[in-house]
């Protein structure tokens, strides 16, 4: 039996310069492409199968097939370091699981951090290690609800549940900074949530920070058609027709579903983060607009040539919104 043969020094630096000359390629390539660094590029990469296997099946179908079935349980895992920073908290709060996140050191500020996933999926890895990274970096406690979900509920439960427990979160810390957050269909629902707290007289968080938020779900602006080929993830069609499971009886254009046709000039203090590269910039820009012609105090981060939710890649650029994301919440400015 012959002995494995041995690499020589030469055919390992061979291999490392080989690997070194492809990275440094593909992130030229991406730089010079699409203007962005080469890990975005893979992070959209990564993307692109979820809008092919949309593409291939019937969204009516699958909602159908999702409300045949019993609700999936509502669970998601957090990193395992941060027990050495916080300590990690589940309870139900009337059927609601809500993870709390409690600093080791006392905090003076609370974020409510709603995650996305369309009203029909639940929290996943990438929101834990955004919330687990968002009480690492300033120290403040974080509460985050794993809200109702379409076809077995609506948005009635989910905004009743989810506006009872920020008005108990509010009233348990009096005195501390509250930012409301959320990404994707939690951004719309966060908006939603500062709109009822408006419409009822109630104070307005001191923050109100969106990553691609939805806020309208009809997707009737024409300047979508534009985003549709560059974004590789969604596709306003499958959107909607999720939007009406999420939506019941009630009409789609109701700012409870769309908050952009709300009462906006009740906010007080709103950001946005959106990337070039998602079906959602068309409506936050808008957005933006109404915001400002309202009299609100907003800011719109937009990320050329990025995706969808993209300050929660772990990409440089994801980091630097992760750590405008940061001041936010300290209340530092922002770059």
């Amino acid at each position: 039996m012959k002995a494995p043969r041995r690499l020589s020094g030469s055919r390992i630096a061979v291999g490392v310069a080989s690997v070194g000359l492809t990275v440094g390629a593909f992130s030229l390539y991406s730089r010079k492409h699409y203007g962005r660094s080469a890990a975005a590029s893979l992070a959209e990469y990564s993307t692109r199968p979820v809008k092919m296997a949309y593409a291939r099946m019937s969204i009516t179908n699958r909602i159908a097939r999702l409300a045949s079935r019993p609700e999936p349980r509502r669970a998601v895992a957090f990193p395992a370091w941060g027990r050495f920073f916080y300590d990690l908290e589940r309870r139900e709060d009337s059927g609601m699981p809500v993870y709390r996140l409690h600093p080791r050191t006392p905090s003076s500020t609370v974020i409510v951090y709603l995650h996305g996933g369309g009203y029909i999926s639940t929290a996943v890895s990438a929101h834990a290690w955004l919330v687990d990274h968002l009480a690492r970096r300033t120290g403040a406690d974080v509460v985050m609800p794993l809200y109702p979900l379409a076809p077995h509920h609506t948005w009635q439960e989910a905004h009743r549940l989810v506006l009872d427990l920020y008005r108990r979160t509010v009233a348990e810390n009096p005195g501390k900074r509250i930012v409301l957050m959320g990404d994707s269909a939690g951004g719309g629902l966060a908006v939603v949530i500062a709109l009822s707290l408006a419409e009822a007289g109630d104070a307005q968080p001191d923050e109100l920070a969106l990553i691609s938020p939805w806020v309208d779900i009809t997707h009737v602006n024409p300047d979508i058609a534009d985003y549709v080929d560059a974004d590789p993830l969604m596709a306003p069609e499958p959107l909607t027709e999720i939007g009406r499971s999420w939506a019941g009886d009630t009409p789609l254009t109701d700012w409870h579903l769309s908050p952009i046709y709300g009462e906006l000039s009740g906010l007080k203090k709103v950001t946005t983060f959106v990337g070039t590269r998602e079906i959602f910039l068309p409506d936050n820009a808008l957005f933006h607009a109404k915001l400002l012609e309202a009299g609100v105090d907003s800011t719109l981060h937009v990320g050329e040539n990025l995706n969808h939710v993209y300050p929660m890649f772990p990409t440089p650029e994801g980091y630097r919104a992760r750590r405008d994301l940061v001041r936010l919440v300290t209340g530092e400015p922002t770059a």
